[in-house]
């Protein structure tokens, strides 16, 4: 599984993508994105290697961003970054998990267009992906409040566990601390 960020055409989420031959899976749960998807089949994917950045977006936190038109569909780009542009098949299922019941699409990009650009490699650290976790974790977390899951008590430990794995593996970020502080106040119904 790969993190990445989908562009619909209204929205911007990460998403985590697997590829089989030409094409890119993901799923998607019940937002904005689920709706762009169901209106237009058109979406881009961009590979943003950092992870603070893609944490964020999910959060609605967003840092400064310039977009670019793209070359076959209708939706703009993020510039500086690597992007798949394409369209998108889904399908509308229901996923039962521990925090209850969600509507969902399963989804298959096909690629129209690949772009790249030139830049710097720069590597993930190990505090990047305890980031990228603790996001995940976080944004369960917050959906498990809303529901009113039993689940929470489990999640909200998680969160802790990797909060302080994030910090003891030099992570900074003043985004880490928001999420984690969102995360920790939704259990006081603030």
């Amino acid at each position: 599984m790969y993190e990445t960020l989908l562009i619909t055409s209204s929205n911007l989420t990460p998403v985590g993508v697997h590829r089989k031959n030409n094409c890119l899976f993901f799923r998607i749960f019940e937002g904005k994105s689920y709706r762009d998807l169901l209106r237009n089949t058109e979406a881009i994917i961009q590979i943003i290697p950092d992870a603070e950045f893609l944490v964020s977006i999910a959060f609605n936190i967003f840092p400064r961003i310039e977009f670019s038109p793209s070359q076959e569909v209708r939706i703009r780009r993020i510039k500086g970054y690597p992007w798949i542009e394409g369209y998108v098949e889904c399908k509308k299922i229901v996923v039962v998990d521990s925090l209850g019941r969600s509507k969902a699409l399963d989804c298959v990009f096909e690629p129209v267009y690949v772009g790249t650009v030139k830049a710097i490699p720069t590597p993930i650290s190990r505090a990047d992906n305890a980031l990228l976790e603790l996001g995940v974790l976080a944004s369960r977390l917050l959906v498990g409040y809303s529901k009113g899951s039993s689940e929470t008590e489990k999640l909200k430990l998680k969160v802790r566990e990797l909060y302080r794995l994030y910090k003891k593996l030099g992570g900074r970020s003043d985004i880490a601390e928001e999420i984690y502080m969102l995360a920790m106040r939704g259990s006081d119904g603030e």
